[in-house]
């Protein structure tokens, strides 16, 4: 696989219940996770720089494993409505899995 198709392809960043970040290539989330968005790596990591980098990882900003469930959605919520829109290359989860299934 080359480098430039490496770069354009499609990631999915989900966010753990202690409010954590990670991100992988292809379209799917780790049980017990929430999909946070799709996008190229490059996309996702600009986006999230200056919104959820804490100095060690990626976190939603304010979001804590100690809140109830619907303030810690509203976290994610809040972080994904502010994400969108912000490049071409990052789009919604579920846009993501439209495109996954249109390729079958």
């Amino acid at each position: 696989m080359n480098a430039r198709k490496l770069e354009r392809e499609i990631c999915t960043a989900w966010v753990s219940r202690d409010g954590r970040i990670e991100w992988r290539p292809g379209v799917g989330f780790p049980d017990a996770t929430l999909p946070l968005c799709c996008g190229t790596r490059d996309a996702i990591r600009a986006s999230l720089r200056g919104r959820a980098w804490n100095g060690k990882f990626y976190a939603v900003p304010g979001m804590t494993d100690l809140m109830p469930d619907q303030q810690a959605y509203e976290a994610i919520e809040h972080l994904r409505i502010n994400m969108m829109g912000e490049s071409a290359d990052l789009i919604s989860y579920y846009r993501g899995t439209n495109r996954r299934d249109l390729k079958r």
